[in-house]
């Protein structure tokens, strides 16, 4: 195959095909081109910031080794949300039972895009909603029709409020007239019957207004319906056949969207024409929006722990071992937790658009799900809203997880509903779950199982006949849905529940900051223009082509990425720079050769020929050896490493795609159709520059004091890596604390955000933390600040201001015997607070009935009425229906000193729970309701009295007693919400995160690294027939790893050095970008050695040993292609350390140590190793005996 392809390479191209390469080309060329115009490039959190969501674990109690199942579940997570690791996504934990998830912002036009979408959403719930302050306010004026019944004076709603004014109106009046009879000393019976009067029309009056409140647009179901498919679907007759028109096509019905939305506009039809602007806003924001460039993509695919289970479901007219009415009963009084029997459980619908085709079939099963179901054979019934299914629990009748048999699922995928004919999910069970599958549906034949994933039924189609193996989840899915699916279920499932919901959501300024974002681009482009100016100024024409093929091969890297969505960090696109400069070694290479078939009097298009032929094995073998380590790397490592590998892989195939073939093409038009005769090039015009690049060194001389140099240097590096212990690694791979914290309100003259919100400067809130660092750098704790990292969190001005901060300390490498490692954060917390509390938004005690109390029953009541005022005792409060708070707790806080916001109390309730003694309860939903107010038209403006509502989605507390609710629930939280109220608190959050996941990517890559080493020595030795060669190209490429992680070492002594301070050395450790920096070099040294080697070889000829000129002659003649390749990279890596910033130099110092290694190795290392004199010995001694006879005989014969 190899010599095929040599072969097609000396043919002479025919001009048709010469104009049809340029064609294909040229199309490739405008395809990338078009996608990036389109698309644009993504960049990472580092470049353009980035949003924090941090979501809770609910982590069993009395887990031993809790971090690591925390790291095992951020793997899954990624697998979910990242499986190819090309998207910039991080996931810390924090302590053992929080996890943040980081993800890019958006480009700007994306987020403008969206956020006039949600404004657009945000207002039309508004406009949609009715609150009862409003309304009050609203009756009062006389105004409630015109405000709240819309444009349509017939719908529902605006009736209703016209029969409300006029009870409204009744009401006052009835109490009026009341209270007139009482100034009148009317008689009894006639004051009897006008408060009979007030009580009837105060009755009416609540009735409606309750009817009203729940009249208001649901958010939820907009988003949903706006979430939808818009495909059309198709029309059924009510057998279940197509319905084809006169052309034998299947005729269409409304889309899933356009039916959901026109259920909305139904309710609302004085809202259509916001409804239609809204869902043009959101078809111009997705056909612009890339995958995961909204939170809420990440939050969807962060939701459920995808288990997916198989259940038969209760048949109404067979219930085996069950008794459906009262389940039923029972669902109604308890819930679907409390309402489960022994044989089965409820199990909500994941959505009533699946199971209804018709808006008549939506109503009647949201209306009445157990009549709705029971036509299918199923029983139904509804709960908070939404229908549930009774499905089995038995072993016998169901398939879970839950048995001692280990069952998963083996592959995912797309497929087509052959019922309705829309998309479908299909997967693949493992043989244990095919056998399981096997023995749960054949004695089902002719009954419906349900598909459940998450405790939520997808679909319940009948059994027709046994089935094992394979199935399919059908549903009226949109392209999201189907994407969250297979994701969920090629993933797997996660140890632990994660929160449905983040507990905090916040945006993240740029991690490098500002100037060190502008330096890092900047430095990136000069590199670039470097290494183009010197293939000019060198190759003159053929420099030419060469700019044009790297930039064709940036193009391509840009274009293909931005395909498949991929995102660039700083040291990604810096990396792209330095593929840019490692393609000219392709160049190099084929232009070197091209000068010395010239020098050997060869013609211009027969130089070309033979050039192209001699320089591919070379070219070919160091990017095969690149693209061996890149599948490994791909396959082994993590997330992380996964995206570098595919970024990587990606920039080997570009290079070999121009550097064979597009330069191949401009040469050949350059000789053909413009007539070209000649190539000069500096070295042919100035002789002397090619004697100098041309040394005669006799290299297997200095062999011995080459190897011993190299030995020398790599056990220092490795003394200095060991001697640095774990402080070589950097904040994520040692753990640490992180803290929140938000600036006051802004003084007169001050600089303020648009909330009035004192703004500082990142880079001077970075300054004085490390200046702690500086003043305490004896202290083994506080001098870790001297290396914090100070992110802004939410929005933030052009020089990185903001009004709120994280701040991320590493823990200490090495801690005194004896420490208590709780002082931390104590120690790390308080000297923040002492420097920055004169500008910190700091949260001052308050005063009320109970605080310091510890009897909490008289503060803690039990939600179990239907609204929120009847749970509290206390009707006329809030009429406003307990939903998801009911068995929950209510927590009341009374005559509050001075009056609290409702905003302020819920602040402080969440930041209490962010901290890490109550870290546990970060995921419970709060509910805070003003109970009275000094303002009563806006009594959420400063309240005396709160009502405090607490519920936890995964607590499960309708099933737990009274006295296990006071001890366990009530008890827990009013210690956390009286503390809340009655602390001072100065920083938003605190917490510990763990080092488990960076450990981990660091142990994939090197188990990566070493396999990868270990295929690739094989390669080579198969390649170039010599174990030899392969042990060397191993040697010289451990060799340049090490003495890199060595220089990485003793990097932090020699940062606060002048000598140091010269050369842009800092503190450098071992980070992501690090490892990049090292992958890099791994990629650039094989390529660099495999270059040497293929020149031996070529020497070497059909010889099976290398002599001593062999050698001597390849490194000499690929001397030249040495110097110009590793001194234009080496011109790219210096221009990114000094002009690049702090943000980009820990990968532009590894890679330059690197490079300069790797160059060194290559010759002084590699190339000895390949040689044997002992072997070159035997081999000639071997030769003269088998010549010695022959000469003999031969004399005789003469004599």
């Amino acid at each position: 195959m190899y010599r095929v392809f040599v072969n097609r390479l000396q043919r002479k191209p025919a001009m048709k095909n010469l104009w049809l390469k340029l064609g294909i080309l040229t199309v490739l060329c405008v395809l990338c081109a078009w996608r990036l115009s389109t698309s644009g490039i993504r960049y990472g959190k580092d470049l353009q910031g980035g949003v924090s969501l941090v979501y809770s674990v609910r982590m069993p109690a009395n887990q031993q080794d809790a971090d690591r199942v925390l790291g095992r579940v951020i793997d899954v997570l990624k697998q979910r949300v990242n499986p190819q690791g090309v998207l910039d996504i991080g996931m810390t934990p924090q302590g053992n039972d929080r996890i943040e998830v980081v993800m890019p912002l958006p480009s700007a036009e994306v987020r403008a895009l969206q956020e006039d979408f949600r404004a657009r959403l945000e207002a039309l719930v508004a406009k949609g909603s009715v609150s009862r302050q409003d309304l009050s306010l609203a009756l009062a004026n006389g105004t409630a029709a015109s405000t709240f019944g819309g444009s349509d004076a017939a719908s529902l709603r605006a009736l209703a409020i016209v029969d409300l004014q006029r009870a409204y109106d009744e009401s006052n009046t009835a109490r009026a007239e009341y209270s007139a009879l009482g100034l009148q000393n009317a008689d009894a019976a006639a004051t009897s019957a006008a408060e009979d009067r007030v009580v009837l029309a105060e009755t009416r009056y609540e009735r409606l207004l309750a009817s009203i409140l729940v009249m208001t647009m649901d958010r939820a179901q907009l988003s949903t319906a706006l979430e939808l498919s818009n495909k059309p679907g198709a029309k059924r007759a009510a057998d279940g056949s197509l319905v084809l028109d006169a052309d034998g096509k299947t005729e269409a019905t409304a889309s899933p969207r356009e039916l959901e939305l026109a259920r909305v506009s139904a309710s609302f039809p004085d809202l259509s024409s916001e409804i239609n602007a809204l869902v043009a806003a959101r078809d111009a924001y997705v056909s612009k929006r890339t995958s995961l460039d909204d939170p809420e993509d990440l939050m969807r695919l962060m939701r459920g722990a995808g288990v997916l289970d198989f259940r038969i479901a209760v048949n109404p007219q067979m219930p085996v071992g069950v008794n459906p009415e009262e389940l039923r009963a029972e669902l109604a009084k308890r819930g679907p937790a409390g309402g489960a029997g022994d044989a089965a459980r409820w199990f909500k619908v994941n959505e009533i658009r699946q199971w209804a085709e018709t808006p008549e079939q939506v109503l009647a099963l949201e209306a009445d799900a157990g009549t709705y179901f029971a036509a299918r054979g199923l029983v139904g019934a509804n709960f908070g809203g939404m229908p549930y299914l009774l499905l089995y629990d038995t072993p016998a009748k169901s398939m879970t997880h839950t048995g001692d048999v280990t069952w998963g699922m083996a592959n995912a995928f797309i497929t087509t509903d052959q019922r309705l004919g829309g998309m479908a999910v299909g997967f693949v069970l493992d043989p244990s779950g095919a056998e399981m599958m096997g023995r749960l549906t054949a004695p089902h034949v002719n009954q419906a199982m349900a598909i459940v994933l998450d405790d939520e039924v997808y679909s319940a189609p009948n059994l027709n006949g046994p089935i094992s193996g394979s199935g399919t989840i059908t549903g009226s899915f949109g392209a999201e849905e189907i994407d969250y699916l297979i994701r969920v279920l090629t993933a797997g499932s996660l140890e632990v529940k994660v929160g449905s919901d983040p507990i905090s959501m916040n945006i993240l300024g740029p991690s490098i900051g500002a100037d060190n974002l502008t330096k890092g681009l900047w430095a990136t482009v000069y590199s670039v223009a470097i290494t183009c100016i010197v293939m000019l100024l060198y190759y003159f024409v053929p420099g030419i082509v060469a700019d044009i093929a790297l930039a064709i091969n940036a193009l391509l890297i840009f274009g293909i990425m931005s395909t498949l969505d991929g995102t660039f960090t700083l040291p990604g696109l810096a990396g792209v720079a330095l593929s840019v400069a490692m393609a000219v070694d392709a160049n190099v290479l084929i232009y070197e050769r091209i000068r010395e078939e010239l020098e050997k009097g060869e013609h211009l298009k027969q130089a070309i020929t033979n050039a192209y032929a001699r320089a591919m094995s070379a070219i070919v073998d160091g990017n095969v050896t690149n693209l061996i380590a890149c599948v490994v790397l791909y396959n082994v490592g993590a997330t992380e490493v996964k995206g570098f590998a595919l970024t990587m892989s990606i920039g080997v195939l570009t290079t070999l795609f121009t550097g064979l073939w597009v330069s191949r093409l401009f040469f050949n038009i350059l000789t053909g159709p413009l007539g070209v005769k000649s190539l000069p090039m500096l070295p042919s015009v100035v002789p002397a520059v090619s004697s100098a690049l041309r040394p005669n060194v006799d290299w297997v001389k200095l062999k011995p004091a080459l190897l011993t140099g190299s030995a020398i240097l790599a056990i220092f590096s490795l003394v200095a890596l060991f001697a640095r212990g774990n402080d070589i690694f950097e904040t994520e791979f040692r753990g640490g604390v992180a803290m929140t914290l938000s600036t006051r309100a802004a003084n007169p003259g001050e600089p303020a955000d648009e909330k009035g919100r004192l703004q500082l400067h990142r880079a001077d809130i970075e300054a004085r933390v490390r200046a702690i660092g500086e003043a305490n750098s004896s202290d083994v704790v506080l001098s870790e600040l001297r290396t914090a990292n100070v992110l802004t969190l939410g929005a933030s001005g052009a020089e990185s201001d903001a009004s709120s901060f994280q701040i991320r300390v590493g823990n200490p490498a090495v801690l005194p015997e004896g420490f208590d490692e709780s002082k931390i954060t104590e120690g790390i917390m308080g000297s923040v607070v002492n420097e920055f509390g004169k500008d910190l938004d700091v949260k001052l005690p308050l005063a009320f009935t109970g605080a310091g109390d510890t009897n909490h029953r008289l503060y803690t009541k039990r939600p179990d009425r239907s609204t929120i005022g009847e749970s509290l005792g206390r009707p006329n409060v809030s009429a406003q229906p307990i939903g998801d708070f009911r068995n929950g707790v209510a927590v009341l806080i009374e005559n509050i000193n001075p009056p609290v916001s409702v905003a302020d109390a819920t602040d402080r309730v969440q930041r209490m729970r962010l901290q890490p003694e109550w870290s546990a309860t970060a995921g419970r939903k709060t509910l805070v309701v003003p109970l009275a107010s000094v303002d009563p038209n806006d009594p959420a403006k400063a309240a005396t009295a709160l009502a405090i509502l607490v519920s936890d989605p995964a607590g499960n507390w309708a099933d737990i007693d009274a006295e296990s609710w006071d001890r366990t629930v009530a008890s827990e939280e009013w210690k956390i919400v009286s503390t809340a109220m009655s602390q001072q608190a100065s920083l938003d959050q605190v917490s510990s995160f763990s080092p488990v996941v960076a450990q981990s990517l660091w142990a994939s890559a090197l188990v990566a690294t070493v396999l990868a080493l270990i295929l690739m020595l094989g390669y080579i030795w198969v390649r170039f027939g010599s174990f030899r060669f392969s042990a060397a190209t191993v040697v010289a490429v451990g060799f340049n790893v090490i003495v890199c992680l060595g220089f990485l070492a003793i990097s932090i002594p020699l940062a606060g050095t002048g000598f140091g301070a010269a050369l842009y050395i800092e503190e450098y450790r071992i980070d992501i970008n690090v490892i990049a920096g090292l992958l890099t070099i791994i990629g650039y040294s094989l390529n660099d050695t495999v270059v040497i080697l293929d020149r031996v070889r070529e020497n070497r000829g059909k010889r099976s040993w290398v002599s001593r000129e062999c050698l001597n002659d390849a490194v000499n003649q690929t001397f030249s292609r040495t110097i110009l390749t590793g001194g234009s990279t080496l011109a790219t890596a210096i221009m990114l350390i000094a002009f690049g910033g702090t943000g980009i130099r820990p990968f532009a110092y590894t890679f330059l140590i690197g490079l300069i290694m790797g160059t060194f190795s290559s010759v002084a290392i590699a190339a000895p190793i390949a040689y044997s004199r002992k072997v070159e010995e035997e081999e000639r001694l071997k030769a003269a005996l088998a010549a010695a006879p022959k000469t003999a005989g031969s004399s005789l014969a003469t004599v």
